[in-house]
């Protein structure tokens, strides 16, 4: 038999699934392969031509 404890942590954790699942989505920008602009290595997935490594390392959008 579930007591108080139990019980209010199976709500807590319904609340967070539903939390979870009411989050939009990121919107991800679409990448294409190619070599990157910035350190000139091939990838499979380029924004902007910038790989995310360089991405990240030069705060690109």
């Amino acid at each position: 038999m579930a007591d108080d404890i139990d019980l209010a942590q199976a709500c807590e954790e319904l609340d967070r699934e539903a939390a979870i699942a009411a989050r939009p989505s990121p919107k991800l920008a679409p990448g294409v392969p190619g070599d990157c602009e910035y350190c000139g290595e091939w990838f499979s997935r380029l924004v902007g031509g910038a790989c995310g490594f360089c991405r990240d390392r030069y705060k690109l959008p």
